[in-house]
């Protein structure tokens, strides 16, 4: 079993884990990767598709036959339809979009890449990533996928993690330190 990477949230880890192992046995990954990449967009884009996913409300098979409605437009592989399934059958729809993010970060790592996440407080613009990217590319090297992220509770600044190591220059963090400092004084 893959488990090169935790995301901390272990049904998405084991999820992820044997879909990616299954694709790598079958050597489908870059076909799987495409199928969940599709939707992993599809459910960001569309507000509705989110709180589908996530909606107790809703039988897994609904929930299912949605989902095998929209991979249908792309034909997808026959492993990302059975995967679907298992998802349908074990009523974890919730998780689908943290089981495909946790997929992805497999692949980038099994292909070498450097990952990181960078978390901001509000929505990066396109330039803003690029100039991210490229001043992570020359301090981290070539092969980097980067995750960009939204947490409205850091005020402002940036945090990115990479592996073990974490650089926080969020707001938020330097509001804390200043607080702690005025304690001890």
């Amino acid at each position: 079993m893959t488990s090169l990477l935790s995301s901390g949230d272990l049904i998405s880890d084991r999820y992820a884990s044997a879909l990616y192992d299954l694709a790598a046995e079958k050597k489908i990954v870059y076909l799987v990767l495409e199928d969940l990449v599709f939707l992993q967009k599809c459910i960001q884009e569309n507000k509705d598709l989110k709180l589908l996913a996530k909606s107790p409300l809703i039988t897994s098979s609904d929930k299912l036959n949605i989902f095998e409605k929209i991979l249908s437009k792309r034909k997808a592989d026959n492993i990302t339809n059975i995967f679907l399934k298992v998802i349908s059958r074990n009523k974890r729809f919730a998780k689908l979009s943290s089981i495909i993010s946790q997929f992805m970060n497999i692949n980038s790592l099994k292909r070498g890449d450097v990952l990181a996440d960078v978390t901001s407080a509000d929505e990066l613009s396109h330039n803003q990533k690029n100039e991210i990217r490229d001043q992570l590319k020359q301090t981290l090297g070539e092969k980097l996928s980067l995750n960009f992220n939204v947490d409205r509770k850091i005020i402002g600044g940036l945090i990115v993690k990479v592996g073990s190591k974490m650089i926080d220059s969020s707001l938020a963090t330097k509001i804390n330190k200043l607080k702690i400092a005025m304690r001890e004084a």
